[in-house]
């Protein structure tokens, strides 16, 4: 049985990147997918991409960090399809840099697109995703487990989302809504990805050498089977599900890891 057949299910940040690999792989599934994302023309591409293999797609060129754009965001979806079932938290950005060192005007670039939009999104589908019975999934990190040094907005927009997830699943529960988290481990950049540096300006994202990182379609399909599983919380990757064990067992000694691990990279 095929959970996500006729399903539209709003995708953020799905111009590439994992967003892209799950708008890829449910629409081979039979799926509607709203595509979103900031920059219109990376989108149109996809979506041409995407068509041209008979998939059914839509685009939305939104900010989810304001919430009149998911406002627009939703409201498409509904005036193209009828209705949403699904919603896929997928959109963020990363910040490199010492908390101390980051300039005012880009504190709250992290977290208003990490976060909010995020809250924003959900908190206006949530009518709809509940009349449907359908679901929301929200995508973390591994830096959502344990704050990471020269990452701590992001590491604190992760973070923040476990709260609200948990918050949401207690308010929704006999609702027949699913809510999940994914919080997923170091995965292979695409080409052109950026992070945006202390002073708010995007620089290009490199690999993070020395580890085994996770492609991005495996990510992509690990998200969808959790999805149809309907399960509340997975962490990806060995290093992740190691982190996370550690780090409930003692906190104090992943510090010490990480603190030595960022030493030796001259930070």
């Amino acid at each position: 049985m095929n959970p996500f057949q006729d399903k539209v299910v709003i995708i953020t940040g799905s111009s590439k990147g994992i967003g892209k690999s799950l708008a890829e792989k449910l629409a081979q599934r039979g799926t509607k997918v709203v595509l979103n994302g900031r920059d219109e023309t990376a989108l149109k591409q996809v979506a041409i991409q995407f068509q041209s293999r008979g998939y059914t797609v839509s685009t939305v060129c939104a900010d989810v960090s304001q919430l009149e754009d998911c406002r627009l965001v939703l409201e498409t979806a509904l005036k193209t399809y009828g209705h949403v079932d699904y919603l896929i938290n997928n959109a963020g950005s990363n910040m490199q840099g010492k908390i101390e060192d980051v300039q005012p005007d880009a504190l709250r670039l992290i977290m208003d697109v990490n976060y909010m939009g995020a809250l924003y999104l959900t908190r206006l589908a949530l009518p709809e995703l509940k009349a449907r019975k359908g679901g929301v999934l929200f995508i973390s990190s591994v830096a959502g487990i344990h704050g990471l040094p020269m990452h701590g907005l992001y590491s604190s927009a992760k973070m923040a989302l476990r709260a609200l997830v948990e918050a949401l699943r207690a308010e929704t529960s006999g609702s027949g809504l699913y809510v999940g988290l994914a919080y997923v481990g170091l995965t292979q950049n695409e080409p052109g990805k950026t992070i945006y540096d202390i002073n708010g300006n995007p620089i290009p994202k490199i690999d993070t050498k020395g580890f085994k990182l996770q492609p991005i379609p495996q990510v992509a399909e690990g998200l969808i089977h959790m999805m149809e599983q309907r399960r509340f919380i997975r962490v990806f990757t060995f290093l992740g599900k190691l982190t996370n064990i550690l780090n409930r067992i003692s906190p104090t000694f992943v510090q010490f890891m990480l603190t030595q691990a960022y030493k030796k990279r001259g930070y």
